[in-house]
């Protein structure tokens, strides 16, 4: 009998055993999936914060006499699409304008928009201080309009404003080309 008693306690030793194991994987699993949620809580916040600080830059346009399109708006957008003529315009009416091309330079071997400066989109991290931050219009363009539409987007998030795509990107522009400098 003494013997059926030691190992019924040996058999409950390692059932209590196996139990306080599952449990401790269990916390653990609880501590990951509260710093999980944590970390997306966090993401979120700052998702959130980012939206709005958009949407007070689209109220500040407005308030300043800017009429932003339905575009922008729905979209959170503090940069313009403009077609081809409306850029030609620009840069024709503000002298001051800033003109980006951020082509590869193989893809400027076919011209680039008369005064242009060139920076490709891989390297505009690392130059972003040759971009003006004084206001002035800023014209940027790709081949097609894509590229740029993104570098609109990620320059309008950096604090960059008065920005400009030029939708069709080079192939549309009706002004005056260069060859681009060797």
């Amino acid at each position: 009998m003494d013997w059926i008693s030691i190992a019924l306690g040996a058999l409950a030793l390692i059932l209590a055993l196996a139990s306080l194991a599952r449990a401790g994987a269990a916390s653990q699993d609880a501590v990951a999936a509260r710093a999980d949620a944590q970390r997306r809580a966090g993401a979120v916040e700052e998702e959130l914060r980012a939206e709005i600080s958009g949407l007070r830059r689209l109220i500040g346009m407005v308030a300043a006499g800017d009429t932003p399109t339905r575009e922008m708006i729905e979209d959170g957008q503090l940069w313009r699409d403009i077609d081809p003529r409306e850029a030609a315009a620009l840069v024709e009416r503000e002298a001051e304008a800033f003109v980006l091309d951020v082509r590869t330079p193989q893809e400027t071997a076919a011209g680039v928009i008369r005064g242009a400066i060139l920076i490709p989109m891989d390297e505009l991290e690392e130059r972003k201080r040759e971009l003006p931050r004084d206001g002035r219009p800023v014209l940027v363009y790709c081949a097609a309009g894509g590229r740029s539409a993104a570098v609109c987007d990620h320059l309008s998030k950096d604090g960059f404003e008065n920005l400009h795509n030029l939708t069709g990107g080079f192939g549309a522009w009706p002004g005056a080309k260069d060859r681009p400098a060797s």
